[in-house]
């Protein structure tokens, strides 16, 4: 990509991306990186009290932000489903996400609006459930003072498309509700991202940046698959987007320092601060 004078975006990444076990030595790593921020992966991360009261002060301390918190998902936890026991535990899951963003100081969460298979003939049904478990979560969530972003999901899952997504949020406070776009999860749909971008609008509050081969999501890191990135960045200011370029992608590296090295390499690349770098390869 060629450099651009436009300002680069913040740098966040999911940190179990960089440590599955989000340990507090790696948050320790982060300190004087080019990372600004970071989203927990909540069903990984440890609860306790010193814990959580550690992994504070470690990103404090390192100048990052817990800025999200992704809750936990899957069939059984299905917010769309029209078993009531499925549809209950996973909005308990996001209270418990919304729990630990409280405590951590994180400002919004991520939920997935549904599992999957589901069937063109229940697809409208299964919207009706997931409206009804957004407006109840996004009701916790601003009593808690945090906001929600629904994920933009791959192959038959519920927010597969931009209008299905505003569709799940039609009636939810827009300072509340929003969208995670998730990069790689269009399918051969990769070529309408920056179309994306601008039909969310300002309901796009977060992003999870990965390539794909354009067939299905594989999260590789950015400049490794189909995606036009540089269009993308150019959808995402001419939109307005002021949050963090946020990596949800495996990182090459067999430690967490390794991997930062290579975030870091990569998000220069992308931003055209090194062009001549060979990590696409």
């Amino acid at each position: 990509m060629e450099a651009s004078a436009a300002p680069r975006f913040p740098l966040g990444v999911s940190l179990h991306m960089l440590d599955r076990e989000q340990q507090v030595d790696t948050m320790g790593l982060l300190a004087g990186s080019s990372v600004k921020c970071v989203e927990l992966w909540e069903p990984t991360f440890r609860k306790d009290d010193a814990h959580v009261r550690a992994a504070r002060r470690a990103l404090a301390q390192a100048g990052v932000e817990p800025r999200t918190v992704h809750a936990n998902f899957g069939a059984p936890l299905d917010i769309s489903s029209l078993d009531a026991t499925v549809r209950s535990a996973g909005i308990r899951a996001v209270q418990v996400a919304l729990e630990l963003a409280i405590q951590m100081g994180a400002r919004m969460v991520i939920v997935h609006p549904s599992s999957e298979p589901i069937g063109d003939g229940e697809r409208a049904t299964r919207i009706q459930q997931s409206r009804r478990s957004i407006e109840t979560i996004a009701a916790m969530a601003r009593a808690a003072g945090v906001r929600v972003a629904i994920e933009l999901l791959p192959r038959t899952c519920l927010g597969r498309s931009a209008g299905e997504l505003l569709e799940l949020l039609d009636g939810v406070n827009p300072e509340v509700g929003g969208v995670c776009l998730d990069t790689n999860h269009l399918m051969d749909g990769f070529g309408a991202l920056p179309e994306v971008v601008r039909r969310l609008g300002p309901r796009l509050f977060a992003l999870h940046c990965s390539d794909y081969d354009g067939v299905d999501e594989k999260h590789w890191p950015p400049l490794r698959g189909v995606i036009d990135w540089a269009a993308f960045l150019t959808a995402l200011r001419a939109a307005g987007f002021r949050g963090p370029f946020h990596y949800e992608a495996a990182l090459d590296g067999q430690t967490p320092a390794e991997r930062l090295a290579f975030l870091e390499a990569n998000f220069s690349q992308l931003m055209g601060e090194s062009p001549h770098s060979d990590l696409a390869r």
